[in-house]
C-alpha cells in the first residue's frame, strides 16, 4: 500500500496536470452526474470499442478541485478496461466514499454517477433511442449539514 506522501505526492500530481479533461467529438454516449443542491456537475464523454473496452473517457467539470482531481483519477484508473470491470470500479468507488468528509464524497459520487450516466446513455442509444446524455443525480451534497451551511 502507498505510503501518506505517495499519495500526497499523486493527489498533486493529479491536481496540476489532470488527465482526460475536455470534450471528445463524437462520443458513443455522454452521462452527467449533477449535485442538485448546488448545481455542480460533472460531464463524462466515452468511446468504445467493438469489444466494450473504453478506447477514450473524458470529463468536464463545474466543481471544486477535489472534483477535478477525482475525476483525472477516476478516468485513469478505467481506460482502456471492459465496460463492466469500469462498473464496478464505479461502484466500488462510491462504497468507498463512506468514510471521505462530504465535501469529497459529493465531488468523488460526482464523477462515479457521470460514469454509470453514460454507461445507461450507451444502453439507451444501442436500443435505438434519441437520448443525447443520462443524468444522474448524486445522493449526498458538498455543503456542511450544521448551522452555518458553508459550501466548500
Amino acid at each position: 500500500m502507498a505510503n501518506i506522501e505517495e499519495l500526497k505526492d499523486e493527489y498533486l500530481d493529479h491536481m496540476m496536470n489532470p488527465r482526460n479533461y475536455g470534450k471528445i467529438e463524437n462520443p458513443d454516449a455522454i452521462g452527467v452526474g449533477n449535485n442538485p443542491f448546488n448545481n455542480e456537475l460533472v460531464k463524462m464523454y466515452i468511446s468504445v470499442d467493438d469489444k466494450d473496452i473504453i478506447k477514450d473517457l473524458k470529463f468536464e467539470a463545474i466543481g471544486c478541485m477535489s472534483t477535478i482531481v477525482t475525476g483525472s483519477i477516476f478516468t485513469d484508473m478505467v481506460i482502456d478496461e471492459s465496460i463492466d470491470e469500469a462498473k464496478d470500479v464505479s461502484e466500488e468507488f462510491i462504497k468507498n466514499l463512506v468514510n471521505a468528509p462530504i465535501e469529497q464524497r459529493a465531488c468523488g459520487e460526482m464523477v462515479a454517477k457521470a460514469f454509470l450516466a453514460s454507461t445507461l446513455n450507451l444502453e439507451a442509444r444501442r436500443e435505438g433511442e434519441d437520448e443525447k446524455e443520462h443524468f444522474l443525480e448524486i445522493s449526498s451534497n458538498c455543503y456542511m449539514e450544521d448551522d452555518d451551511a458553508n459550501s466548500v
